[in-house]
């Protein structure tokens, strides 16, 4: 019995002493105990979900939701820059391009419309100011500045800056194309940006180049309303879509022979002899 037990001994020492071998022989043993431990180690919970302030500020902002008589619902129609005003004023000139996607990128507004028609209604009456009394000057009369002309110009350009696109945007509504007033009323009102280079031109005392002035604006404002227009009105039938085309090119017509008659002809009957 003390025999065996001898053994079982020598067999527990040796397996004890056994890991010291092995260790001299270059292995190693890890010790598992201090990694066991840090697994059952409690972790910290996680971060709470951030609150969406971002969205909740940014639909704040963006009007919906808000009531059409408040103020906050037209503010971002007035959320533009000078840069993007100054980006469409241009290519309102030079009509290349989808305007809705590329310059409007589907976001339009009333800032520019708004300021450039009062800038054209400027321009408008002071040019004509000047080049009146410029040609009565040349033909040695004096000029009498009419001031009315001023309350004139604002009604004229006024209506076709807002009203033209009013009418335009109710009969294709009618008709079910699916217009977006915003976007016709940029149509409009960007479109006249060009008429201020021409009411800087037609001040020279020539007749013949001021028709030639007043004829390329035309041209380029009509090419730019029907190119952008087109869009919506082709959603109806053909014949639906010619006659508000042909409605479109009279109003603009007679626009445009407004403005040249009423303001960028100056004959001598406004102007009177010197005492």
């Amino acid at each position: 019995m003390s025999g065996k037990y001898n053994v079982i001994v020598d067999m527990d020492d040796a397996a004890y002493t056994q890991p010291a071998t092995i260790e001299s022989d270059g292995l190693e043993f890890q010790d598992f105990s201090t990694s066991s431990t840090g697994l059952n180690k409690p972790q910290a919970p996680p971060p709470p979900p951030l609150l969406p302030e971002t969205a909740t500020s940014s639909n704040s902002n963006s009007g919906v939701g808000k009531p059409i008589w408040s103020v906050d619902y037209y503010a971002t129609f007035f959320d533009v820059d000078t840069t993007q005003v100054v980006e469409r004023c241009l290519k309102s000139m030079y009509p290349v391009g989808d305007f809705a996607a590329d310059t409007l990128q589907n976001q339009p507004d009333l800032y520019g419309p708004f300021w450039i028609a009062t800038s054209v209604v400027f321009a408008v009456f002071v040019c004509s100011s000047l080049a009146g009394s410029l040609a009565a000057y040349i033909a040695g009369k004096s000029h009498i500045y009419d001031f009315t002309l001023l309350s004139f110009a604002v009604i004229v350009i006024y209506m076709y800056a807002f009203l033209c696109p009013a009418l335009v945007w109710a009969s294709t509504k009618y008709f079910g194309c699916q217009p977006s007033l915003l976007e016709i009323i940029n149509y409009y009102g960007y479109g006249l940006t060009i008429w201020i280079p021409v009411s800087l031109l037609c001040i020279i005392p020539f007749d013949y180049a001021r028709w030639a002035f007043v004829g390329i604006a035309f041209i380029i404002t009509l090419a730019f309303l029907v190119k952008n227009l087109y869009i919506v009105i082709s959603r109806t039938d053909a014949k639906t879509s010619r006659i508000i085309l042909l409605a479109i090119l009279f109003a603009h017509t007679v626009f445009t022979l407004v403005l040249k008659i009423a303001f960028y002809s100056y004959d001598y009957t406004t102007t009177v002899d010197q005492p």
